[in-house]
């Protein structure tokens, strides 16, 4: 009985800690991915994970990214892919067009740096000339608040959350010049106040290099 227990027991740990690969075929009409983590439970996945890239229908990989981390949900029973629930699903592969120059560009999953233990992640830029994703420290930065950072496609700006306990939370929108995000909108609620019915929201717009600035109170129950 002791002896079949250890089997069990043994079996059981193998399985929690084990290592999966994933093949993701509906994050992009142009390229297939292969991911390769290290651990998973019947949850996530976490720990050193690799990124190989296919073109549609192909056997070798063009690129490959290793990433010390990362940060998998399969609760669904596989990776999600270019979803953005803030607080209840994050992708472990990110696909859109972040300086909207009409390639796509990627963000992965580089484990739970960002606010409040969220999702952060590396984005990768594509770089024709290179035939490859290059790595963008700046935009980067943007995708380690609440998850990852939103593409508002009509106004091509990028958009990110983050927040100080409850009553706290910001909103900002970035333009992207040369690469790099540029800010130029932001919106403040702040709930912290002595009056707990009310809600100050400060709003700041770059307009013609300058910032215009707002400040306009509204119910609690209306914000946040």
């Amino acid at each position: 009985m002791k002896k079949l227990t250890l089997i069990f027991v043994l079996v059981f740990a193998g399985t929690a800690i084990s290592q999966r690969t994933f093949d993701i075929k509906d994050a992009s009409q142009y390229f297939d991915v292969k991911v390769k983590v290290a651990k998973c439970d019947d949850q996530f996945c976490s720990g050193r994970a690799t990124f190989s890239f296919y073109k549609k229908g192909g056997t070798t990989p063009y690129q490959v990214i290793t990433l010390p981390d990362t940060n998998i949900d399969i609760s669904d029973g596989g990776p999600a892919v270019n979803t953005t629930m803030l607080y209840d699903k994050q992708s472990v592969i990110d696909v859109g067009d972040y300086n909207f120059d009409g390639m796509e560009d990627i963000a992965l999953c580089n484990g739970t740096n960002g606010a409040y233990g969220m999702p952060s992640y590396n984005v990768y830029l594509s770089n024709r000339a290179a035939g490859k994703f290059v790595y963008s420290p700046a935009l980067s930065e943007l995708a380690h608040g609440l998850g990852m950072f939103e593409v508002l496609k009509d106004k091509k700006q990028l958009e990110t959350l983050n927040k100080d306990g409850c009553c706290w939370h910001i909103t900002e929108r970035y333009k992207v010049v040369a690469n790099r995000p540029v800010k130029v909108w932001e919106e403040v609620e702040d709930a912290r106040g002595a009056d707990q019915s009310k809600v100050k929201v400060t709003t700041k717009e770059l307009v013609n290099g300058r910032w215009k600035t707002t400040v306009k109170w509204v119910k609690a129950e209306d914000q946040l």
